[in-house]
């Protein structure tokens, strides 16, 4: 996990964060991404729901969060994952987001991250960020280059 948290403290000097401004709307959205980035493929690897919870809490407008409050939100994305498919939450993901280039890049990023965390791509993690970068109207190449960055901090 500490390579982890050296990946997204690496990539955060580069990327401007933005969502530390964000709307407390925004923040919510970021966490249900990170969410759903670590168990997109049916499954939390053992160890990825400590690391989700740590990493969050760990993200530079995240301390605040409570570990209980935390755990319940993890709950709620599943429901809602469960309740209205992942497209649809990756839609209002999206909305809840806003126009915000830099937040929308981190959203992008951070899922990235959560994805490389087990340093396999399978299918329906890959789905997943081709479908949030579509969402976020993240282009190709600013996608490509995002992903670039984080695996080579992953190496």
């Amino acid at each position: 996990m500490a390579r982890f948290r050296d990946s997204h403290s690496r990539y955060s000097e580069h990327a401007r964060p933005a969502h530390t401004e964000a709307s407390r709307e925004a923040q919510e959205a970021l966490v249900e991404v990170m969410t759903i980035a670590a168990c997109v493929d049916g499954m939390l690897e053992e160890g990825e729901a400590d690391a989700l919870k740590l990493q969050i809490l760990a993200t530079p407008g995240f301390e605040h969060m409570d570990t209980r409050d935390l755990s319940k939100t993890v709950e709620a994305v599943a429901v809602r994952v469960a309740n209205e498919g992942l497209a649809g939450r990756v839609r209002a993901i999206a909305e809840a987001i806003g126009e915000d280039t830099h937040t929308r890049e981190e959203a992008f990023a951070l899922a990235t991250l959560f994805v490389l965390f087990d340093g396999e791509v399978g299918d329906e993690e890959q789905e997943f960020l081709e479908l949030l970068q579509r969402e976020l109207r993240i282009s190709d190449d600013r996608a490509s280059h995002i992903t670039s960055v984080l695996a080579d901090l992953e190496e």
